[in-house]
């Protein structure tokens, strides 16, 4: 993965661990969300959330998405604490 990307992969405790982190204003290739249910198929022990804010995905413009990963499963919840993020985050857009 390239910038706007971080990918980081390392063993810690005698795990593999992957980080993941970036930002980038529109929607591109590679898809952070496809990697995460790669994850979840070829590693199905593995856990962990992603925070995903995507102001172009309908119904859901205005939420940071947590997608949680468990047991192979991934699922989408809205993130209360971050949502809506107008005006919880960052305030509207004004002229």
């Amino acid at each position: 993965m390239d910038s706007p990307y971080l990918l980081d992969l390392r063993w810690m405790n005698g795990q593999p661990f992957i980080h993941l982190g970036g930002y980038s204003n529109h929607r591109s290739s590679p898809d952070v969300v496809e990697l995460f249910e790669h994850v979840a198929v070829v590693a199905p022990g593995s856990y962990g959330l992603l925070h995903v804010r995507d102001d172009e995905e309908p119904d859901h413009e205005n939420e940071v998405r947590v997608l949680r990963l468990v047991r192979g499963v991934v699922t989408q919840h809205t993130a209360a604490l971050l949502s809506p993020c107008i005006p919880t985050v960052e305030d509207a857009f004004t002229d």
